[in-house]
């Protein structure tokens, strides 16, 4: 039997065996042949043993994938989704040691392979379910009283701007993907969802009982959307179109989820 060879160190070999059980295709075989050499033949082949680590790591990327895409899984079925997930991996190895993050580029990746053709409504469910992990992730800011509101003068309101939760997210679709994932919901048939729903515009947040997705009308979606972009009352609802006189109940929603969490307004100097 030929000597191993010569790695240096432990820091070497450690590198070497990380870097054959993440390879795939022809460079992995090539590598894993080579790294072979390193390990003892117990009555087990050594190609055998490191296959071993290559099949736990790609089962780890896959689960982290399916437990942050469920619905979508439930949409196309395992066996697709796995097809998908080796070939996303594939392209798209995890940088991190924290697989929470593997499904970053997942929805973008997805969208290239679906755009134009029947099932690109996917791409947009991936979106979704993407944000709804980031939500979880965030941190979670002290949800501000709509009481503050009364400290505000009837000449400042205008010029008040809010900061919202730093998990909300917003997700605009031509595809109803809200009613698709509420009727995919563990405790959903899973019904199919009609296409002509059409357009569904989404609020993407976290509670205290956890992840909450908003289906919202579309003013009031750029109405948020341009509060979240740092815009004043006034500004976000010119570049809404939000009809003034639903204004109160917007308000009254958002800080009624808890989706407030600052009120800037400026000084009483500086309002015209």
């Amino acid at each position: 039997m030929d000597s191993p060879p010569d790695h240096g160190s432990l820091a070497a070999l450690q590198a070497g065996f990380a870097a054959v059980i993440c390879a795939r295709g022809q460079d992995g075989d090539a590598s894993l042949d080579e790294f072979a050499r390193c390990v003892v033949d117990d009555g087990i082949p050594p190609e055998s043993r490191v296959q071993v680590y290559r099949n736990n790591v790609r089962a780890m990327f896959e689960g982290a994938l399916e437990r942050t895409f469920p619905v979508l899984r439930r949409r196309v079925g395992e066996a697709h989704f796995r097809r998908l997930a080796r070939e996303y991996r594939a392209e798209h190895p995890s940088r991190s040691g924290d697989l929470h993050w593997v499904g970053a580029a997942f929805p973008a990746w997805l969208g290239a392979r679906v755009t134009g053709g029947d099932y690109e409504w996917l791409a947009d469910l991936a979106r979704l379910e993407w944000a709804g992990e980031e939500a979880l992730l965030a941190a979670r800011a002290v949800p501000l009283d709509a009481a503050v509101l009364a400290d505000v003068g009837p000449e400042q309101l205008a010029d008040i701007s809010l900061t919202l939760q730093p998990g909300l997210r917003l997700v605009d679709s031509t595809f109803p993907v809200w009613s698709v994932w509420q009727a995919n919901q563990p405790d959903a048939p899973g019904a199919p969802v009609d296409p002509a729903l059409g357009a569904q515009y989404v609020v993407v947040a976290c509670n205290d009982a956890g992840l909450v997705l908003h289906s919202v009308p579309a003013d009031q979606f750029a109405f948020v959307s341009a509060l979240a972009g740092g815009a004043s009352l006034a500004v976000a609802i010119e570049d809404s179109g939000l009809e003034i006189e639903r204004l109160p109940g917007v308000l009254a929603w958002l800080f009624g989820e808890g989706l407030v969490t600052g009120l800037d307004a400026p000084a009483e100097d500086d309002v015209a």
